[in-house]
């Protein structure tokens, strides 16, 4: 059984019952998730949830300002960069504006090359290109963690 304040393990330190140093968060951080995709957003919520985060997952960029307004700030937010309505990158200033320091991962079928970030996105933010597996997504959230 894990502490309360033991990082989320990868599924390979899960498979092998070792412990892994320098995870990031604790058991049971929040993840906001933004993803207008059903069945992705469950699929990444899932994902989270074997990292042992606590998952969130909303389908528009104005839910998730909702959100952040009203509950304390989120261990990290995942949001694809197509939303309908505000974008991922809109979200995000937006989110930091709330919560700065707040580490982002932007999630694309898109190539980063071709995504402009403003200055207050430059540092704390990641990429994840879609489609990805629990493996990059679990290195992307290490970095991210690693980063901050």
């Amino acid at each position: 059984m894990q502490q309360a304040d033991a990082a989320p393990r990868s599924l390979s330190a899960a498979a092998t019952g070792e412990p892994e140093e320098g995870q990031g968060w604790p058991v049971g951080s929040v993840a906001l998730i933004v993803e207008d995709e059903p069945l992705i957003c469950m699929n990444l919520t899932q994902m989270l949830e074997m990292m042992d985060f606590q998952a969130v997952g909303l389908g528009r960029a104005e839910q998730a300002l909702e959100w952040l307004k009203t509950n304390p700030a989120p261990a990290l937010m995942i949001t694809d960069v197509s939303l309908p309505g505000m974008n991922g990158i809109a979200l995000a200033s937006e989110a930091r504006q709330l919560h700065p320091g707040l580490p982002v991962l932007l999630a694309s079928g898109h190539a980063e090359a071709a995504m402009k970030l403003p200055p207050e996105l430059q540092q704390g933010v990641s990429f994840l290109a879609k489609p990805y597996s629990m493996r990059q997504l679990e290195t992307a959230v290490q970095d991210l963690r690693q980063k901050g």
